[in-house]
């Protein structure tokens, strides 16, 4: 006897990390009819108490254990490099899929090796998400015919710099139109600016890699978001992306595309058509 079609099924999500990013997730999931399920938050114990008024179906904890035991099939990182490397092997070993925001935590030669080891040790997987790019797939794709050179290069307004500490590399006081202060590999730029920057990461994982991606800083003082734009040749050709900066003041939240990106992501994973 035929049996009545149901549906997908509803993955649940976890997440870890309850800053700007991590609370809209928690919002858009907890409030999603015919998404995935909100199964669980790993958040710090000043956050305990918001986190349960945004996602109330949620179990909210500060424990990575009873993180696990609510059984999440996939968990959105957005924490820090350093939350990424400690809590995601043991995650991955429960069987739980990862997608990492902190992608600086792949600068580092150790942990990248231990991340990737874990991954390959599965069962959980990792999946890079495109972040602030919005996308990622044509590095991909001309990684698989004769990718040979990718160039990621940044802009920045000049206060996002200083909040940055990119004072460090040039005076910001004395730029006066956008200006190149910075070209090194994505895995140099990545260190140098530990937190930040995961755009340059997730461009480097989907083509080239950290040590073969090359990476151009701007401090631009017209600016008033971020701004990227990639360049790529292959076999198939050379490839630009631009993604613009949204025209608000500096000091605003920059709600970009990492957020969607993560999203889309998570309902690719059990869409009737997956776009």
């Amino acid at each position: 006897m035929a049996q009545d079609y149901a549906g997908p099924r509803r993955e649940s999500v976890g997440i870890i990390g309850f800053g700007a990013i991590g609370r809209r997730l928690a919002e858009r999931f907890s409030n999603d009819r015919e998404g995935p399920l909100l199964a669980a938050l790993l958040v710090r114990e000043r956050d305990v108490a918001m986190a349960s008024a945004v996602a109330p179906g949620a179990a909210i904890t500060t424990d990575t254990g009873s993180f696990v035991a609510a059984r999440p099939d996939v968990v959105v990182e957005c924490a820090s490099p350093d939350t990424l490397k400690t809590e995601a092997p043991a995650m991955l070993a429960a069987g739980c899929d990862i997608i990492p925001l902190s992608l600086g935590a792949f600068a580092d030669p150790v942990a990248e090796r231990t991340l990737r080891d874990a991954a390959l040790r599965g069962p959980g997987r990792i999946e890079i998400p495109a972040g602030a790019l919005g996308s990622i797939g044509f590095l991909a794709a001309a990684r698989e015919n004769g990718l040979e050179k990718v160039t990621v290069t940044v802009g920045y307004p000049l206060e996002r710099w200083a909040a940055m500490e990119a004072g460090r590399f040039v005076d910001l006081r004395s730029i006066r139109a956008a200006s190149v202060f910075m070209q090194a590999s994505a895995r140099r730029v990545a260190l140098s600016f530990p937190g930040h920057l995961n755009v340059v990461t997730a461009a480097a994982m989907a083509g080239l890699g950290l040590d073969e991606t090359e990476v151009v800083l701007v401090a631009d003082p017209d600016a008033r978001q971020a701004w990227f734009r990639i360049d790529a040749v292959s076999d198939s050709g050379p490839v630009s992306l631009r993604v613009g900066g949204r025209e608000a003041p500096v000091e605003e939240d920059p709600v970009d595309y990492t957020t969607f990106s993560v999203i889309r992501l998570v309902k690719r994973r059990s869409a009737p058509i997956a776009i």
